[in-house]
């Protein structure tokens, strides 16, 4: 029986440390949600994507909050499982070659090991030569240094003095290889007054905290403005509008 087990948590690391395999039932991210008219039909310019944790079987609130983004701010939002990142990386290089991100925000989350990865696919993004307009971390917990062509960083997590040594069901705060060009917001949520209960937060729950929805959200709501917003600014860029009514809805979004 021990070594069934064994051998069951080695697998479950070979596909967490490859990617290779999905194991969540969930199939394929439906990326393309976020471009074309479907993504045009939103309020809000942007393209966000939404990652999982470890081997995409946990985290499950970034599915809400991906729902969140898409509907209560009104910008195009998929949730993607943790080992989806090379996959991710892949679409948008060709999707950005092939001109259909029509240079509008870019936005990159992730909680605990899907944070690691988001750094990872914004690294990959990097040498492309695509810029990351907003990353958000949540908890992440084996951060590398997120790269310069990331314009604007943002890490919500809470540490445990006791346990941080250990990197496993813990949150960190992350660090960026240029300060002077990527600007970093780190918050404890352990020392921090963000005007909502922290005390029951935790690794295994911080992406599903309703008020840490809302930090994120507000974050995203400075970087993808309104597509009536976008056209003024870029008179030379071709936007597909949304619907009036959803364009109202969005502006009456503080």
């Amino acid at each position: 029986m021990r070594q069934a087990a064994s051998a069951l948590l080695l697998a479950l690391l070979l596909v967490g440390f490859t990617g290779c395999m999905d194991i969540t039932g969930r199939g394929a991210a439906p990326l393309n949600r976020t471009i074309g008219r479907e993504a045009a039909a939103k309020p809000r310019v942007g393209h966000i994507y939404c990652m999982r944790g470890w081997l995409g079987i946990f985290s499950t609130g970034m599915d809400v909050l991906a729902n969140e983004i898409d509907t209560k701010v009104g910008a195009p939002a998929v949730s993607v499982a943790d080992e989806e990142w090379r996959r991710l990386k892949g679409w948008l290089i060709e999707e950005h070659e092939k001109g259909k991100l029509d240079n509008e925000p870019l936005i990159l989350l992730g909680h605990s090991w899907g944070a690691d990865d988001q750094i990872r696919v914004a690294q990959e993004l990097q040498a492309k030569g695509i810029s990351v307009d907003l990353l958000v971390l949540i908890d992440p917990v084996t951060p590398p240094p997120i790269p310069t062509n990331v314009k604007r960083a943002y890490c919500i997590y809470k540490s445990h003095p006791a346990t941080d040594g250990v990197p496993f069901w813990r949150g960190v705060s992350a660090a960026v290889v240029d300060p002077k060009i990527t600007p970093l917001v780190n918050i404890d949520l352990r020392t921090a007054d963000v005007g909502f209960d922290t005390s029951v937060i935790d690794h295994i729950n911080i992406e599903k905290s309703a008020g840490v929805h809302e930090m994120v959200m507000d974050e995203i709501r400075k970087i993808c403005p309104t597509r009536v917003e976008w056209a003024r600014a870029h008179p030379d860029t071709s936007v597909l509008s949304a619907a009036p009514t959803q364009l109202t809805h969005a502006t009456a979004t503080p």
